[in-house]
């Protein structure tokens, strides 16, 4: 029964330790992502390159790209097309 408990003794430190590691990674984890955020909205706003570029250099395809300046109140490089009126209409 001792040895039980010493070996589950042994086993909860280790988790411990490995949980502690676990969320040290996620918050750097964290930090780099909001800092890559903040780079492509900063280089949107200031249209060093498009979204497509964008997308080629960073782990994101180009739509979720996009949604990161939306989100940020970037406009987009270009107006919207106009719609073509309801043929109703």
């Amino acid at each position: 029964m001792a040895d039980d408990t010493e070996r589950e003794t042994t086993a909860t430190k280790e988790l411990d330790k490995l949980t502690a590691a676990f969320h040290r990674a996620e918050r750097s984890l964290d930090r780099a992502r909001d800092a890559l955020h903040e780079g492509i909205v900063r280089h949107l706003r200031e249209q060093n390159a498009k979204p497509s570029v964008v997308s080629r250099h960073t782990p994101y395809d180009r739509n979720y790209v996009r949604g990161l300046a939306k989100a940020a109140g970037v406009p987009p490089v270009r107006e919207p097309r106009a719609r073509a009126a309801d043929k109703g209409e």
